[in-house]
């Protein structure tokens, strides 16, 4: 009996290594060994069923396998065929790619600069212009990863030339033979020769004499004043603009307009027309 029951024992060790449920129970004491036998019989025919189902599933997995190692194979020898076709190799390919994008982040940075910054390096444009048409014509840039890049790289460039365009309009470049007072009688400009020194006053990082300037020097060209500035008309004085309601509101206040232009007003009784003065609050 003993022995029947580790015989037994046995059995359920191996329902449960196979992860067979039965809920069945026995009453191992007095159970008739021909019982036993056919249900010894039974887990049996389950182990070999088991087994055999490991098998088949071992030879499934083994033949997708062998059909996925078929399918790699087929992609790399499709690759090589376009490698070849495009006159280079995965190696050279991944360079080409690697390059493409390091002039995508080189034109994206160029792009995020401020319009005056690009209005600046404009001529810059021209040669991004010209590494992209270089890079469209080579056969490495017909994959499709490639080309997306390529599309990036001409919208970055368009949107930087579109920046400089609406800058362009308060930028001036200057060509030969261009004085300040020339220049500020441009239509485009403010055509009026006396704002002259509303170029100069904003561009002193540039013009160290209003009387030289050089050819392809970019001025800014201010439109707007802020609002706490005041631009000068003909005719006015210290005295007149302290006294304006959205300035001091008293003539009286001429000396704190003064005090605040120091750096550009040299004489009290001098100012000059499109002259563009703080207004301390």
């Amino acid at each position: 009996m003993k022995k029947m029951t580790k015989l037994f024992a046995l059995v359920l060790v191996l329902v449960l290594a196979l992860n067979i449920s039965y809920a069945q129970s026995y009453d191992y004491e007095n159970m008739e060994m021909d019982t036993y036998k056919a249900e010894l019989a039974k887990w049996q025919q389950r182990e070999t069923a088991a087994n055999q189902g490991i098998t088949d599933e071992n030879a499934k997995i083994e033949e997708l396998n062998k059909q996925l190692a078929a399918a790699d194979k087929e992609t790399a020898d499709t690759w090589d065929a376009i490698y070849a076709a495009m006159g280079t190799d995965k190696a050279g390919y991944d360079a080409f790619t690697s390059e493409l994008n390091g002039f995508e982040d080189e034109v994206a940075a160029f792009a995020a600069m401020s319009p005056e910054e690009i209005y600046s390096r404009k001529g810059e444009i021209v040669g991004y212009e010209s590494r992209l048409d270089t890079y469209s014509g080579d056969p490495k840039a017909m994959t499709t990863e490639n080309q997306n890049t390529l599309a990036k790289i001409g919208n970055l460039i368009a949107q930087a030339k579109n920046k400089m365009s609406n800058i362009a309009a308060g930028m001036y470049e200057v060509q030969r033979g261009d004085y300040l007072w020339r220049i500020a009688r441009n239509g485009d400009v403010y055509g009026d020769p006396y704002a002259w020194i509303r170029i100069y006053e904003s561009n002193k990082d540039k013009i160290k004499d209003p009387d030289l300037i050089y050819p392809n020097q970019v001025f800014s060209i201010p439109k707007i004043v802020g609002s706490n500035e005041y631009l000068v008309m003909r005719g006015q004085n210290l005295s007149a603009i302290s006294g304006l309601s959205e300035v001091y509101g008293s003539p009286f206040k001429w000396m704190k307009l003064y005090n605040a232009n120091k750096d550009k007003i040299q004489d009290p009784n001098v100012i000059y027309p499109y002259q563009v003065l703080n207004i301390e609050r």
